[in-house]
This record gives structure tokens, C-alpha cells and sequence, in this order.
């Protein structure tokens, strides 16, 4: 964190540098100006997150500078210092949400104080910036996050017999394959591995229901090799095995032409 001391007065400023609690606050950087010209050159070149201010500069006073200063680096506190008690100073201080007005001879401690204060209210905000950066980045993740996973479950749906997997995704769309199975859970509501044992469930559904395919052909048609590996998932998926499932379906449509019949 940088600092910069401005003051037209040369041993007022140097009176400030070494009232300045550098052991309790850590500056990286110190700077001085003079001059209001002094002032914005500095500040704009290296940017310190706390400034201290005189108002008073033989060219005018310090406002208006720090006001456009503010505006442009509205995480920048200002403290400004003063030899005149007068509201109008303070008025124009908080249109920069200046930390505090402190009038001279400064005190010591309440400029340790201030400063410390000034310190910990740069640090709040630039927490909360960070906060909303992470979120924006996050949200923006997720959105191209799940335009992959939207791809990958067309692509599943499209063709269910191919032999996918988390590796073979994450290096299609070059992302780790733990951040891919997170990702996946997430959108889809179910891990990689369950949604396509899904699919591949209601494709031989489809094909049991309109079809007179034998039970290994529909479990090939589907990716599945092993019929009884087939039977197994299916039963997992459905709670009966693909005879049971034909047979009861079957046997309702029966009943359902023999109502029609009466």
C-alpha cells in the first residue's frame, strides 16, 4: 500500500512523514509533494491508495483536485488537514468521501488513528471488488459451463451407443475432468456415467415399446454389448428387468383393448 503527503509547508510535511506509525502500518512507498501540479503527478503516476492533504496551496485549495481525483480512483482515501475550521472545506471533503478532516497542529495519535481507519475502509472495498469480480467471472464460467454440458447431453442424446466418458470430454473441450463431473452433477442433476445409463434406458424403452426387436438387439441398439449387463442397468433404472417391463406393458395394452371392446 502507497502513501502520498501533500503540503505546500516542507516542514509540515516532513512533520507528518514521522508522525506517520510506519511500524504499525507497513507503507511499501512513501511520497511528498509540494504543489498541487506536484500532487496530481505523483498520485497519478504511482497511484497510493491514501492520500493526506493540506486544503490550502498557495495556487488555491486541494478540493477540486481531489474531487477529480476521486472520480476516477474512487477506491483512493483522502484525510484531509486544515489550519482553518471552516464547513466549507468539510462540505467539499465529503463529495470525496474524505476519511476525516483533521485540523492542525495535528495530533499524533488521531493521525495514526485516521489513518488506520482510511486503511481498513480501502481494504473493505477492495474486498467487496474483488468479491464481485469473482462472482462476474463465475457467472460467466458457469454460462460457458453450461453451454458445454448442454453440448455434451445433445451429444449423448444424439447417439447413446458411442463409448463417452469424462476423459474424452474434458479433452474435447480442454477442462479438467474432476471440474467436468462437478460441472455435470450440477446442470444435469445426475453424474456423467447415470445420464447416459438414462438415455440409453429410455432409447430401449422406445425401441421395446414400438418395435418387435429381441431384448440382446435392443441392447445392442443402445451401446450396450452385454445383455445381461444391459438387464442389470435396466432393472436399476425401471425396477424390472426388460421381459418384465415388455410383458406388464403388453399385458396393459390388452386391457385397454378389451375396455375399448365392452
Amino acid at each position: 500500500m502507497k502513501l502520498l503527503v501533500a503540503d505546500d509547508e516542507r516542514w509540515i510535511r516532513k512533520g507528518i512523514l514521522k508522525m506517520v506509525d510506519q511500524g504499525a502500518h507497513g507503507f511499501e512507498e512513501i511520497f511528498e509533494a509540494g504543489t498541487l501540479a506536484a500532487f496530481e503527478e505523483i498520485f497519478l503516476k504511482e497511484k497510493p491508495e491514501i492520500v493526506i492533504s493540506d486544503v490550502r496551496f498557495p495556487s488555491g485549495t486541494s478540493c477540486e483536485l481531489c474531487q477529480k481525483l476521486y472520480e476516477n480512483h474512487p477506491s483512493t482515501k483522502f484525510i484531509m488537514l486544515s489550519g482553518y475550521d471552516d464547513f466549507t472545506y468539510v462540505k467539499a471533503a465529503l463529495g470525496y468521501k474524505a476519511v476525516d478532516y483533521l485540523l492542525k497542529p495535528v495530533d499524533k495519535g488521531e493521525l495514526n488513528d485516521t489513518i488506520r481507519k482510511a486503511m481498513e475502509e480501502w481494504k473493505d472495498i477492495s474486498e467487496q471488488k474483488t468479491a464481485v469480480k469473482e462472482q462476474k467471472e463465475e457467472k460467466r464460467g458457469m454460462e460457458n459451463g453450461e453451454q458445454i454440458i448442454r453440448r455434451i447431453m445433445e451429444e449423448v442424446q444424439k447417439d447413446c451407443t458411442k463409448r463417452f466418458s469424462l476423459r474424452t470430454f474434458s479433452e474435447q473441450y480442454h477442462i479438467s475432468e474432476a471440474y467436468l463431473s462437478n460441472l455435470f452433477a450440477k446442470i444435469a442433476g445426475v453424474s456423467l456415467m447415470n445420464y447416459i445409463m438414462k438415455i440409453r434406458v429410455e432409447k430401449s424403452v422406445d425401441l421395446m415399446l414400438q418395435t418387435k426387436m429381441k431384448i440382446n438387439d435392443i441392447a445392442e441398439a443402445v451401446g450396450y454389448e452385454d445383455t445381461r449387463y444391459f438387464t442389470r442397468v435396466f432393472k436399476k433404472v425401471t425396477g424390472k428387468t426388460p421381459s418384465d417391463f415388455r410383458m406388464r406393458h403388453r399385458e396393459d395394452i390388452g386391457e385397454d383393448e378389451e375396455e375399448r371392446d365392452e
